[in-house]
């Protein structure tokens, strides 16, 4: 019924006052900080962009499909970064009851699920794409925060540190926080060709206009 839509609707747009957590968790210095909403709306356009430019095989309403519904899971669980050492496995499953239960009345909640489903398992090109897209927002993201000296290694804390893959690039010494981003996340974008040597190349060097 029609009441049922609205209610999903006051339920999902509660994600554009959901603080991203990696932000909140680098003390970015910044007056406002991004919600997870903004985050959807950097993957789509990401998204509308690099497929249009690459002409990638893929139906693109289903990666922006993907896409809107992607982080549904974070108002049950919230923002789980990498640096919070929990198993987002677990938590996903618990979130994936209570998003059944968010979509259930909805004549397209079933297929909500299932591109929940589609995301988490990466079981279509798509599916692999909207991860990519994802994770390399997040990294395009800070590389903004970095560029504009909102957030730098600088921030980096003890208890950060206890993340070994966090500590081995820092201890290389060779790194700044955005390259770290973006090696740490790169096995989900790199078979579309966003890899190391075009990140060093060409993509670290496109600046904030």
């Amino acid at each position: 019924m029609l009441d049922e839509s609205f209610k999903f609707y006051y339920k999902a747009v509660k994600l554009k006052d959901m603080l991203r957590q990696g932000a909140v968790e680098w003390r970015v210095k910044k007056d406002r900080m991004e919600s997870i909403a903004e985050h959807c709306f950097g993957c789509s356009i990401l998204a509308i962009s690099l497929q249009s430019e690459l002409n990638f095989e893929l139906d693109l309403g289903r990666v922006l499909e993907i896409i809107a519904i992607h982080e549904l899971e974070e108002l049950f669980i919230g923002d789980i970064t990498p640096l919070d050492n929990v198993d987002k496995n677990k938590l996903r499953e618990n979130a994936l009851i209570e998003i059944k239960k968010l979509v259930e009345p909805l004549k397209i909640g079933k297929e909500i699920l299932n591109l929940t489903n589609e995301f988490n398992n990466m079981s279509s090109n798509e599916a692999e794409f909207a991860k990519a897209i994802d994770k390399l927002e997040c990294v395009l993201e800070f590389k903004k925060y970095q560029d504009l000296g909102q957030v730098s290694l600088s921030h980096v804390t003890e208890q950060m540190l206890e993340n070994k893959y966090l500590k081995m690039y820092v201890d290389m010494g060779k790194y700044d926080l955005s390259d770290i981003f973006f090696l740490y996340h790169m096995p989900a974008y790199e078979k579309f060709g966003i890899n190391e040597e075009y990140w060093f190349n060409t993509l670290k060097n496109i600046g904030v206009e």
